[in-house]
């Protein structure tokens, strides 16, 4: 069982509000209005209200089952959709859970017009490596959040 399952019952009474603090900034800094969002690793999706024109995936059916917002199954290495396919990428607090994360950069990078922000937490021992993919793969600048870094296209 993935460890995201287990915690899907409980997954927004613990972390709506840290969340959204970071939805907040990344909505502001990337202007979002009427663009066509992707948010990969999505979980419960309880944020996708902010956006008009959202769609999350995630490989958590448990976590899907919590989600009240369009979203489909799939894993971050492995998007179905066609290059080029939407305006802006988000990932919030995900990237370091994923299988592949080199692969899963590949993807967003792929699908992506150009769009992106993913926030990585500062304590994940896969911090450093995450971060070079994200700086040799986007241009981006860094905003410290609270327990995380949030790498968001300039």
């Amino acid at each position: 069982m993935l460890p995201y399952n287990r915690l899907a019952n409980n997954y927004n009474e613990l972390y709506f509000k840290e969340q959204l603090k970071k939805i907040i900034i990344i909505k502001n800094e990337l202007k979002i209005e009427d663009e066509k969002v992707l948010d990969v690793g999505c979980g419960t999706a309880s944020y996708s209200g902010f956006f008009k024109n959202y769609l999350g995936i995630d490989n958590s059916v448990e976590m899907m089952k919590m989600a009240n917002a369009n979203i489909v199954f799939g894993k971050a290495e492995d998007l179905p959709f066609k290059d080029n396919s939407f305006d802006v990428i988000i990932s919030i607090t995900a990237i370091h859970n994923f299988k592949n994360i080199k692969k899963a950069v590949g993807e967003i990078k792929r699908v992506s017009k150009g769009k992106i922000a993913i926030s990585v937490l500062k304590r994940s021992k896969k911090f450093n490596y995450i971060k070079k993919l994200i700086l040799n793969n986007f241009d981006v600048k860094e905003i410290e959040e609270d327990k995380d870094v949030i790498f968001i296209s300039k």
